[in-house]
């Protein structure tokens, strides 16, 4: 439900907005690797070792440049998160799956044409997660945990990458980019058994902005 509502907000400023040229609205796609960090304290319990997982994450993407070299920018999408844990003493690797709606606002920085026409871009962003599913799967079953979960999240994004201009308007970029959460994503059950992990994610992000043409005067 709110990543629909979050989805026609997009959709309405676009309308709205569909004759700035320094507006620009798009997709986005994500390959990464996830896994939590932090200290666990569960007693005489054995500890889980995070180790990393391969996620992916696809979703909306706008910006709007304020000067030459800085913007803001705004997006939403779904991306998958969790770990491997205790790798290598089963033949196949437990692991938690959390499924976010993720929520960032940021600003970015870019500097003059360095290749061609294409530019670097610095972007820092806060972020905010809503969890959608979590689970816990190993080798024959898998189990729903969303009672033993936090429901939410909160973070920081930095990113750096290319901008590269297309059609004088529309921009293809690609950059790598950290994802580190604040909270522990255990509740209940296992948050009172001690269990703490954290939400990192690290990967490359493809997205494509469409530009718009400059508003005419009558």
């Amino acid at each position: 439900m709110r990543f629909n509502l979050l989805y026609t907000l997009v959709i309405l400023t676009t309308i709205s907005a569909g004759a700035q040229s320094k507006f620009k609205v798009g997709l986005l796609y994500n390959t990464a690797a996830s896994s939590y960090y932090g200290s666990n304290n569960m007693g005489t319990m054995t500890m889980p070792q995070y180790s990393l997982k391969i996620s992916l994450g696809a979703g909306i993407k706008a910006e709007y440049a304020i000067k030459n070299n800085w913007g803001i920018n705004l997006f939403s999408a779904w991306q998958q998160r969790g770990a491997y844990f205790d790798e290598g003493v089963y033949s196949f690797a437990p692991h938690y799956s959390f499924d976010y709606i993720d929520a960032g606002l940021g600003v970015y920085y870019q500097t003059k044409e360095i290749i061609g026409k294409s530019k670097l871009k610095f972007t820092l962003a806060g972020t905010y997660h809503t969890l959608i599913s979590s689970e816990r799967i190993n080798n024959y079953e898998s189990s729903n945990i969303i009672s033993d979960s936090q429901m939410s999240d909160y973070g920081i994004l930095a990113s750096i990458g290319l901008s590269i201009p297309r059609a004088d308007r529309d921009d293809i970029q690609i950059s790598s980019f950290v994802n580190t959460g604040f909270k522990n994503v255990f509740g209940g059950v296992l948050e009172m058994n001690g269990q703490s992990g954290k939400n990192i994610l690290f990967g490359i992000q493809l997205a494509y902005l469409f530009g718009f043409n400059k508003k005419i005067n009558n």
